[in-house]
């Protein structure tokens, strides 16, 4: 089943007075259950596309569909509401709230959600032990490695049982060790849940253990592997 579906897609970002078409003529098609990266060289436009299948941007030509559903006319708060239930987000940076612990910032896109604080506490625990963090639920970040936060960052990014989950260079801040945990633990979720994950990444390591790689050059894609 095809998942993400994009169609002559192309984004053009107004700068001042110039315009800078950061994608063209995207034709893109994501099956469900696929373990993909797009890679690179920098400025090709890979974190634009990833913003454009995370519904975070929104194109400025062409039709972007989510699980047969045409998703880039959507209003505002449906956009919200897609994101919330159906992708998960890892960042190259983690984006955890300093100031909540591990199981808080899991706990967080459930209670947006308005689940009750029991149910959201019992469903983050749940992905906190599958990522080995249990022991160190109240952590706040500044007292956890990089590895650890990269961990509670892809628990967050599971919590709320999404289809899709998008990684943006999700190892490109860690070291090998940590870099080896992080790909082995995404290829287990994968191969269990069924999580269809798409990467931006430049990491080798990353690279060797995709299903398909997307070479993305100037904006357009090129081959694929």
């Amino acid at each position: 089943m095809t998942l993400v579906d994009m169609r002559n897609v192309g984004k053009i970002y107004q700068l001042g007075s110039t315009q800078v078409e950061a994608l063209r003529n995207i034709d893109l098609q994501i099956q469900t259950r696929e373990f993909v990266a797009i890679w690179g060289p920098s400025g090709s436009g890979k974190t634009s596309l990833l913003n454009l299948i995370g519904l975070i941007d929104a194109p400025t030509t062409g039709e972007i569909y989510l699980a047969d559903e045409r998703v880039d006319l959507l209003a505002d708060d449906e956009l919200a509401r897609q994101r919330n239930h159906k992708i998960g987000f890892i960042f190259q940076n983690f984006n955890l709230v300093p100031v909540l612990d591990a199981l808080e910032n899991i706990m967080l896109p459930l209670q947006i959600r308005g689940m009750r604080q029991g149910q959201a506490r019992e469903k983050a625990l749940v992905r906190l032990r599958e990522v080995g963090l249990e022991e160190h639920w109240n952590k706040r970040p500044d007292k956890m490695s990089g590895g650890q936060r990269q961990r509670v960052a892809i628990a967050r990014a599971l919590v709320g049982d999404p289809a899709l989950v998008i990684a943006d260079e999700p190892t490109a801040n860690l070291d090998s060790g940590n870099s080896r945990m992080i790909i082995d633990l995404m290829r287990e979720l994968n191969r269990r849940d069924h999580v269809t994950f798409i990467f931006s990444t430049h990491d080798p390591r990353l690279l060797e253990h995709v299903d398909r790689r997307i070479r993305l050059e100037d904006g357009q894609i090129g081959a694929t592997e």
